[in-house]
């Protein structure tokens, strides 16, 4: 594996035939170019970033065609091998969400990220879903650096254990990293209010000139915002030379005034790779790729076993009880799909009060097992099979004449049990399946008065509803107030829920009403 694509190579002989000592005014020409170019080249370098983000699981995804931490252990010990220097960085959101980190809040991914060797870390939203102490303790753990120069107290300190920059001298150039965080993460997450999250602009404004006194020649933004943020970002602060971001779930690039934001993805599905040429100081060329992580990188061993270590501890947290139901919770078919469901009302009121929506609609096919757990523990592991998709729960505004209509596509193959059926919180709704599918919503209520088409509510759904799956094109017409990368995992939400509460007893309460029975 090489960085780039070729190589130059430059050779000068004396010509054959020529007298012995005797230099034509071509060759001294040319010897003169060579020396010159030699000389130039002598003065530029090139400094190799690697980078990922948005990094949930240790394992393989995609069926295991792409991502698992110990092939990217392979990668990057393959790239470092032939740069040493080569500096490693992550993009946030590694603490939170996953099944996994659910049971041991992150401390696995740490214990990975140390075992990798990255270098510095910007925080993701994420960070703080399981709140300032745990973050902490996670950031003391770690033996890589935190920066993040906008998260800052009420003195302008930043979070304990994290800086606002760093500044690492590489082949001789002084590359400074800074670290941004999305504004958002106030409403997205749970930081204490002691935490204020300054416009990322300004700060960088302030910053760069206190990176420059330490001896930072080239700038990286070290960001977990938007595309469209970190555009804002470099079109507003010319000092920066790239942006590494996050909080974004795809591959993106994008060039402003010939500067590059990278984002690689999540889930380690690829490796982000950015060459820099600095000559005088300056970035004069920037190169980038990204490395699908697959399997033509085989397991790199030390990893592997640290992975496996966890998966097995998990396996044994899986059958620990997390609560209990004082009632039979019926995930089968005929019920989740056709009718209101106790344990449909229990799912829909956990993801409701996960995102503090007014609303919340869930499709029943997203409830599995078709099986009934009796009256007594709830497991861990049951709640995984209840949901066991992986999907997010987003937060939504919507008309009530959205919601009319998500409604009406719910119900509309209820004869044929089809997965779309919904379950429902802070609604109430009749509907007449003998009438033609489209007009079979009779009545709906929403916070106990009538749906008012005209007037907005917040409403919590799933990720794949939201994206249309099941027919739910309504809600693709939504204004998104939390969206998928930010977003905490169903299975998560649910067995919080559980567990806050100690002893759940859901029932049919005439949220659902089948006219005509």
């Amino acid at each position: 594996m090489s960085w780039l694509s070729g190589e130059a190579r430059l050779g000068i002989g004396r010509r054959a035939g020529a007298p012995k000592g005797a230099r034509p005014l071509a060759q001294v020409l040319v010897a003169v170019l060579v020396v010159l170019w030699l000389s130039a080249a002598a003065l530029a370098a090139q400094i190799h970033i690697l980078h990922f983000n948005d990094t949930y699981t240790l394992e393989p995804v995609d069926g295991g065609k792409l991502g698992g931490m110990a092939r990217l252990a392979t990668l990057v010990q393959r790239l470092r091998a032939e740069d040493p220097e080569a500096l490693l960085l992550f993009a946030g959101d590694v603490i939170s969400p996953s099944t996994m980190s659910s049971v041991f809040k992150g401390q696995q991914m740490i214990e990975a990220f140390n075992e990798l060797g990255v270098d510095v870390s910007t925080f993701g939203n994420h960070e703080w879903d399981f709140g300032d102490d745990v973050l902490g303790q996670r950031i003391r753990e770690s033996q890589f650096t935190w920066v993040a120069a906008n998260v800052v107290d009420e003195n302008g300190r930043p979070f304990p254990g994290s800086y606002p920059f760093v500044v690492r001298e590489m082949g001789g150039i002084g590359v400074g990293v800074l670290g941004l965080v999305t504004p958002e993460t106030r409403v997205l997450s749970s930081p204490g209010a002691a935490w204020q999250f300054r416009d990322p602009v300004e700060v960088a404004r302030e910053s760069i000139p206190k990176m420059r006194a330490m001896g930072a020649q080239i700038i990286v933004a070290l960001t977990h915002q938007s595309m469209s943020d970190d555009v804002r970002l470099l079109e507003a602060v010319p000092e920066i030379d790239l942006v590494v971001g996050g909080h974004e779930h795809d591959v993106m690039r994008q060039e402003v005034g010939g500067r590059l934001i990278v984002k690689a993805g999540s889930d380690n599905r690829y490796l982000g790779v950015v060459t820099l040429t600095v000559d005088g100081g300056k970035v004069t060329a920037a190169e980038d790729r990204m490395i699908a992580v697959d399997p033509s990188y085989p397991d790199e061993p030390a990893m592997a076993s640290l992975v496996q270590r966890w998966l097995s501890q998990l396996s044994e947290q899986m059958d620990v009880v997390i609560g209990q139901t004082a009632v039979e919770l019926d995930a089968r078919n005929v019920t989740v799909r056709a009718r209101e469901a106790p344990l449909g009302n229990l799912v829909a009121d956990a993801i409701r009060d996960a995102v503090g929506a007014q609303l919340a609609i869930t499709n029943g096919g997203g409830i599995r097992t078709n099986a009934v757990l009796p009256a007594g523990p709830i497991r861990r592991k049951d709640v995984v099979a209840w949901l066991p998709f992986g999907n997010v729960v987003v937060k939504l505004e919507l008309t009530g004449a959205q919601i009319r209509s998500a409604l009406e596509n719910g119900v509309s193959q209820v004869e044929k049990l089809a997965g779309r059926f919904p379950q429902v919180s802070g609604l109430r709704f009749g509907f007449d399946p003998s009438r033609p599918a489209g007009q079979r919503v009779t009545w709906v209520e929403a916070g106990g008065k009538p749906l008012d088409d005209t007037a907005t509510y917040v409403v919590a759904t799933n990720d794949y509803m939201a994206n249309g799956g099941d027919g739910y094109e309504a809600l693709k017409g939504g204004k998104v107030l939390v969206d998928a990368a930010a977003g905490p995992i169903m299975a998560d939400v649910v067995a919080r829920y559980i567990e806050s509460r100690g002893t759940v007893s859901p029932s049919v309460e005439g949220r659902i009403v089948e006219e005509g029975k």
